[in-house]
């Protein structure tokens, strides 16, 4: 080996040893205690400052959720909790729950203002209909254009035309009684009516917003999870003629399209149904004798006195009452189009009983007790608004505890209500369940593939006893027998073809038909 080379490899060597010794000597610096010591402090520093940024990102987010709730009508800011907050924000609550307060005002005042301008459009349309039809209101002294002469003659033998129980005394369920009968006569002769017949009907959809009437009983769910091979099968309504009717044309008051029509509806195939009015000269001639008859009626109820009157006799008496001025009401305003409109109406048509004015919606809610429509959602959340009040004296005529079963005893005239019956104090508790069964005979149908179709207003009536998921069978159990055994077998079917859930027991629902129209059953 050469000189130079020995001096190169010598050279290496040591260059080598160098930079471990400084490798060495550089590891052993870091892991001095003066190192350490700095490497602790710097990650306390980190930590603190990450639990700093936490608990600001906690307040901003608790500070835009109570902005957001302050911007949103359906929750209420309660200040109690604003008190670790920004001064400023806290003004800003304050005059927000301030300006919320001042809008709920505004807006009561506003629907109360709506309401006064509603009657005041009624007393001019009346008005208007007076000149020109010569129909009055309760209190006008003229229900019907005709001549003095005629006038003078019904004045003489008016006598021999009221019952006789009436010319002896003020009876009050009697007279009541007599003033449905009158009034019935009335709408059948102004209007188009028809008994047991399918000339006045027409057949509705069941949801106007789907195309294909075949899918409009089954739930969004169902058609996710069942396709149309595996649906339970089409009811074969040949074999099952002594339960479904077999023909279209059968009467069926409550025929929507997509339901199959019972082959008997009970005691509402006698029913007279009224599904339009006229009020032409010729038709009002033949109402003049009962419209005059009907105002002096009116008149006797001022000297009834409800407050002395059984609970059976004022729920009889009331049922009657309410029936008959709700008719009277649409003789003298005209057909309500809305809900809003109709409980205008309610408010306005008023008799005088016992010296005290009761108007519609005062008989309903407060002197027959009944719950806000949970099928009228509009009506019920007027109620909600507009408070109703009664002296202590009218609280006394009324019934003294609720009675569920009047849902199926009064009428607003419209497609789904239930029909006009006269009612009598002596048998008003078996007349009531005669009405809840004939109404649940008539309205209730089934599907083609069995789903039992109630309406809107018994359904939200069974909902009062039973959970969603009963309400198939709790109606089941109010039908005939073999009305309810063929419900029956067709839950059981659904449930045999995968309806394995509680969907099976669901009912498909029928909206409220708030259409004019009125069912007399004799």
């Amino acid at each position: 080996m050469s000189g130079d080379s020995l001096l190169a490899s010598k050279q290496g060597s040591s260059l080598s040893r160098f930079f471990q010794t400084k490798a060495i000597n550089h590891s052993q610096g870091l892991d001095s205690p003066k190192n350490t010591k700095f490497h602790h402090l710097y990650k306390f520093e980190l930590e603190h400052d990450v639990k700093r940024l936490k608990d600001q990102l906690q307040k901003e987010t608790a500070l835009r959720s109570l902005l957001l709730k302050a911007s949103d009508q359906s929750h209420k800011i309660e200040l109690s909790h604003t008190s670790s907050l920004p001064r400023s924000i806290q003004e800003l609550l304050s005059s927000i729950v301030t300006m919320e307060a001042t809008v709920s005002l505004l807006e009561e005042e506003i629907m109360s203002l709506h309401f006064l301008l509603i009657q005041e459009r009624n007393e001019r349309k009346l008005d208007e209909y007076n000149l020109t039809h010569s129909l009055s209101p309760p209190n006008a002294t003229d229900l019907v254009r005709l001549s003095k002469k005629k006038e003078t003659l019904r004045r003489k033998d008016h006598r021999s035309k009221v019952p006789r129980s009436l010319q002896s005394c003020d009876n009050a369920n009697e007279l009541s009684k007599e003033m449905i009968r009158c009034m019935r006569n009335i709408f059948v002769s102004l209007g188009e009516t028809s008994a047991g017949s399918k000339s006045s009907q027409e057949i509705v959809p069941f949801s106007p917003t789907r195309k294909n009437a075949s899918s409009t009983w089954w739930s969004p769910s169902e058609h996710s999870r069942i396709s149309k091979w595996v649906q339970s099968p089409r009811i074969d309504i040949k074999k099952n003629s002594d339960v479904l009717a077999t023909e279209s044309n059968v009467f069926d008051p409550y025929r929507v399209q997509g339901k199959l029509s019972w082959a008997d509806i009970g005691s509402y195939r006698s029913a007279t149904e009224v599904a339009s009015m006229s009020v032409e000269e010729k038709r009002l001639g033949y109402a003049s004798d009962e419209l005059w008859r009907f105002r002096h009626l009116v008149e006797r109820l001022a000297r009834v006195n409800p407050t002395e009157l059984s609970h059976n006799e004022k729920l009889a008496f009331w049922i009657n009452i309410y029936n008959a001025l709700i008719m009277h009401a649409y003789l003298a305003y005209g057909v309500p189009k809305t809900d809003l409109k109709l409980f205008s109406l309610m408010q306005k048509a008023a008799y005088t009983v016992g010296g005290h004015s009761y108007n519609a919606a005062t008989i309903e809610y407060m002197t027959l007790k009944m719950n806000p429509p949970l099928h009228r959602p509009q009506i019920a959340l007027l109620l909600s608004i507009l408070k109703l009040k009664v002296s202590e004296e009218q609280k006394q005529a009324g019934i003294s505890t609720h009675e569920p079963l009047v849902s199926f005893a009064l009428s607003c005239g419209m497609h789904s209500s239930p029909a006009v019956r006269i009612y009598s104090a002596e048998n008003v508790g078996e007349e009531l369940e005669d009405a809840q069964k004939d109404y649940i005979q008539a309205s209730v149908g089934v599907s083609p593939r069995g789903k039992l179709i109630v309406s809107k207003m018994l359904h939200c009536f069974a909902k009062n006893f039973v959970d969603d998921s009963k309400v198939a069978l709790w109606i089941s159990r109010h039908l005939p027998p073999r009305h309810a055994a063929f419900v029956e077998q067709c839950i059981h079917r659904r449930q045999r073809w995968g309806f394995l859930d509680s969907s099976s027991n669901k009912c498909g629902v029928i909206p409220f038909d708030s259409r004019f129209r009125y069912l007399f059953l004799p």
